[in-house]
């Protein structure tokens, strides 16, 4: 399980919105920051708020512990990543060896449509985080 912890911030019928509270460094660089952390308050100056389960029922201003199940991270990268390029090379593949050049435009295309397509298709099936316990505001990665 992938944990971190977090504080809810509102909450919206049986799902809680919460506001990540992991550290700014991890203390490899001595608290100095490091390129992730720099492209972290870069793109997120204010903190984003994430939609999760709460299936402890959780109330506004407590500090939790949010999760995913071990794997989820490693599927979505297959899901938004490693099948749509595949299946772009495998159209311009497809489109060279049947109508040359014009022909792998078309395929990438047809490729990245049907990648777009499978992604969609599996919006409902996706993991969520959710509200695991209750209290510990530290670090809590594992």
């Amino acid at each position: 399980m992938i944990e971190t912890p977090a504080r809810i911030t509102r909450l919206d019928g049986l799902d809680a919105w919460v506001v990540s509270a992991a550290p700014s460094s991890c203390g490899a660089c001595g608290g100095k920051g490091c390129g992730s952390s720099l492209f972290a308050r870069a793109l997120h100056a204010k903190e984003p708020e994430y939609r999760v389960e709460n299936p402890i029922g959780a109330s506004v201003g407590e500090a939790v512990v949010i999760g995913l199940p071990d794997g989820a991270l490693l599927g979505a990268a297959l899901s938004g990543y490693i099948v749509p390029l595949l299946l772009l090379l495998a159209g311009a593949a497809l489109g060279q060896w049947i109508a040359g050049e014009a022909g792998a435009v078309a395929g990438c295309l047809l490729g990245l449509g049907l990648a777009a397509w499978n992604l969609r298709r599996g919006r409902g099936t996706e993991v969520r985080p959710t509200v695991l316990r209750r209290g510990e505001t530290g670090c809590a990665s594992r």
